[in-house]
């Protein structure tokens, strides 16, 4: 919680400071890169926090039962394959 707090806060602070058309260097580049690294922080804590478990009990497109397309699954995958 403690981290959603900070970038809560790094949110808020950055966005008070973005200028885009500002003649100051830090309000119209490094205030607007600042709240984007925020940004991107909230998010991926937001996904790692509330993100969904994307595990079925179905085959998945990479396993050894997709119709080759896994890299061999329990065929040995090289040499004489050995189905």
């Amino acid at each position: 919680m403690k981290s959603f707090l900070f970038n809560l806060a790094g949110l808020l602070g950055s966005w008070q400071f973005v200028e885009l058309s500002s003649d100051s260097v830090f309000n119209s580049v490094f205030a607007p890169i600042i709240f984007v690294v925020f940004l991107i922080s909230s998010v991926l804590w937001l996904i790692v926090k509330f993100g969904v478990n994307q595990r079925t009990g179905g085959g998945t497109y990479f396993s050894g039962d997709a119709g080759g397309y896994g890299g061999g699954g329990d065929c040995g995958g090289g040499g004489g394959g050995g189905c």
